[in-house]
């Protein structure tokens, strides 16, 4: 149940923030500013931005308390008590500080009527829109990364396709019967060369995201996330489709010109293999326009609530670390013959150090200093400087032993990214084998598994 209340209130969040961005840009890019059978549609769509502005301002606070509720392992009374713990000491917090200002800033400039200010409130969103990348899975590899500016260029061309898509079905077609025959495909026109720019970007950064968060191919039948990336897959090409075909075949007919090109040969060679020269008797190019866009706006909303589900799972590449974590705690049973079958170690073996006391370990991590480079969803003491690695969900991704040898053999494995490695290639992490004793160890292992 919690998890199904997460998608939807991120799928809400994606719906609002795809409406305020595609309602920027088809206000700025796709309606004309000189006609003026277009000011009632701008005076609506003023609306819609702001509309979007709000709920996505909603449904932000109730992502905060759904994350306070997941730092807090409580229910949301306590969840409450502990969003001022979240927003001041972690990094999910600042940058969800971050986009609350800039979602009120941007409240003014998204009813704003001249150019000048929609182009401020442009700009505004495209800030708010790399708070969803800087709080989701390509933050991994640090604020400032290639992952995190191509995720950032994802959600932008994303949100701007679908929001358009949204802003044509409720607004453009609606009020196209009243307009000049020559406005509604020239506004289409526009649309489609935006969307198809929209597409490569998607394309492209989409590509790059599925490779990384992908360990193998396999991966996507043989985890929750992959097969969730299936589905979005699958919905993305029916959307590309339903593309295609308005472009090249309803838009001619309405008066948008013949497509040129070699995609349009492409698939009109396409089309005429699979259906034939015939011609069926067809509805009215207006009608078939708005059932086709109409087909693109649902397909939209079922790949954002299908990003939902990424966002609040558990990536490909760390679909084992939980079935480690609970390896590591279950106490095997092993004969000598198959011990010294398998090299003097059981199958699969994973060190198991005994367990310790959180409550103290969580004393020797203040008394350390680690959170002044570790980031942590708990709410410990002084804030983090982020030069090590985000430690908010390490007990969820890494068993014990793996824990125990980082602090006192950092070099054993090295990570190879930021907030891992030195200019030497060695570890930034310090050892501590010398300054910790056994109990203090396993009480320190004991309070990271609880993150």
């Amino acid at each position: 149940m919690a998890e199904a209340v997460a998608w939807l209130v991120r799928w809400v969040g994606f719906v609002a923030l795809a409406g305020l961005v595609g309602g920027l840009a088809v206000d700025l890019f796709v309606l004309s500013a000189h006609a003026p059978e277009l000011g009632a549609v701008r005076g609506r769509l003023r609306a819609l931005r702001l509309g979007s502005a709000l709920v996505l301002l909603a449904a932000s606070g109730g992502e905060l308390l759904l994350r306070a509720a997941t730092m807090s392992g409580a229910g949301l009374g306590v969840a409450v008590a502990a969003v001022p713990a979240v927003l001041t000491r972690t990094h999910f917090g600042a940058i969800w500080s971050a986009r609350a200002v800039v979602l009120l800033a941007l409240l003014a400039p998204a009813g704003a009527r001249s150019r000048a200010g929609r182009s401020l409130g442009a700009l505004l969103a495209l800030g708010i829109t790399a708070t969803v990348t800087l709080t989701g899975h390509a933050a991994d590899w640090g604020d400032v990364s290639i992952t995190a500016a191509l995720d950032w260029a994802h959600v932008v061309a994303a949100t701007t396709w679908a929001g358009g898509l949204f802003v044509l079905v409720m607004l453009v077609l609606r009020a196209a019967p009243r307009w000049p025959p020559t406005l509604l495909p020239a506004v289409m026109r526009r649309f489609s060369t935006l969307a198809a720019a929209c597409l490569a970007v998607v394309v492209l950064t989409g590509g790059y995201r599925a490779w990384i968060e992908l360990p193998t191919a396999a991966a996507l039948w043989q985890t929750a996330y992959g097969r969730v990336l299936a589905v979005k897959v699958f919905l993305a090409l029916g959307l590309v489709g339903c593309g295609a075909v308005n472009r090249y075949l309803v838009l001619p007919p309405l008066g948008a010109g013949r497509a040129t090109g070699l995609a349009a040969r492409l698939f009109r060679l396409g089309r005429l293999a699979l259906v034939g020269p015939g011609r069926a008797a067809r509805p009215a190019p207006a009608s078939r326009l708005a059932t086709w866009v109409l087909r693109e706006a649902a397909l939209a909303l079922a790949i954002l609530w299908c990003t939902a589900m990424l966002v609040e799972s558990t990536p490909a590449r760390h679909a084992g670390h939980a079935a480690h974590a609970a390896l590591s705690e279950e106490p095997r049973r092993v004969t000598m013959a198959e011990l010294h079958a398998s090299g003097g170690i059981p199958p699969g073996w994973l060190f198991s150090p005994p367990p310790g006391d959180a409550e103290r370990g969580r004393e020797v991590f203040a008394r350390l200093g680690c959170a002044a480079c570790h980031r942590v969803g708990d709410g410990a003491p002084s804030a983090s400087t982020g030069v090590g690695p985000d430690l908010t969900d390490a007990g969820e991704h890494h068993p014990a032993g793996y824990l125990l040898e980082s602090v006192i053999n950092p070099n054993a494995v090295i990570v190879e990214g930021p907030g891992y490695t030195a200019a030497d290639g060695r570890s930034i992490m310090p050892s501590y084998a010398d300054r910790l004793t056994v109990p203090e160890l396993l009480d320190l292992v004991a309070y990271l598994r609880t993150l």
